[in-house]
């Protein structure tokens, strides 16, 4: 597992809105701040980056290919189609439109740590499916789903949060139910060798953010795909697969029951 740093997100530069942090985790605070200058320079999805549109639109087919698997599965058992999702940490909420666009009936909930960024899903998700606030204490603890998805958001969750978070999700899927985490941090390998060279980098961008340079935000930890297993299998998951999605991103991706 290895730090990493952003100094700006879909075009926009930390340093044009608020305090860049270069040791401290971006918070619900400065994603709220975020959003509210997202929303002032973009009218609607339609004027994010195209590139950043067109590969997320694969995710979103890929996961909704997921969900219409699923439920074959199901149905070819006797059972009812599960329809049931839940997206944590939403953010903008594109991926989460694309989805209703490709399954109109799916029964979407989802999850944000702040109000300010579901400016733009509240006109497709109803009030009462939408949770603010950090999950799992923020869901309701007697609704069960079908599918629970985190897309890019488990980098900014340290290790032993994100392992609890697992497990308290994993009590909330349906029976047959499935877990997906869509990583776009993935560390590909981990050395004594590349931790040292990452150790030095880091030095070198401490010294460049304090000098007023390059101003970077502290923005998460990469996790190695042992680190990922490790974590699912540690919260009960069985049945886990991963594989990389062919959306421009090559984001990784893992899943367990």
């Amino acid at each position: 597992m290895r730090r990493f740093y952003q100094e700006s997100w879909q075009g926009i530069p930390f340093s044009s809105f608020t305090h860049v942090a270069f040791f401290h985790l971006a918070g619900p605070k400065f994603y709220a701040t975020f959003y509210e200058e997202l929303f002032r320079r973009f009218a609607s999805w339609n004027d994010l980056p195209r590139e950043w549109r067109i590969n997320k639109s694969k995710d979103a087919r890929w996961l909704a290919e997921q969900i219409v698997a699923q439920r074959s599965a199901w149905e070819a058992e006797g059972g009812d189609a599960p329809s049931r999702v839940l997206s944590i940490g939403s953010g903008v909420g594109f991926m989460e439109k694309m989805l209703l666009d490709v399954l109109p009936d799916l029964e979407l909930h989802v999850n944000e740590p702040s109000t300010v960024g579901m400016r733009w899903l509240r006109q497709c998700v109803p009030t009462e499916r939408i949770y603010i606030g950090l999950p799992p204490a923020c869901l309701p603890s007697d609704v069960q789903y079908n599918v629970i998805y985190l897309s890019a958001v488990d980098y900014g969750i340290p290790t032993r949060e994100f392992g609890h978070m697992l497990g308290e999700l994993r009590a909330q899927l349906a029976p047959g139910g499935r877990l997906l985490c869509l990583s776009a941090s993935l560390l590909e390998e981990d050395s004594l060798i590349g931790s040292l060279v990452n150790g030095f980098k880091i030095g070198i961008r401490g010294v460049l953010h304090y000098l007023g340079i390059r101003r970077q935000q502290f923005w998460g930890w990469r996790r190695t795909r042992a680190e990922y297993h490790e974590l699912f299998r540690n919260a009960g998951f069985v049945n886990i697969q991963d594989g990389h999605l062919d959306d421009g991103f090559e984001t990784y991706w893992i899943g367990g029951e």
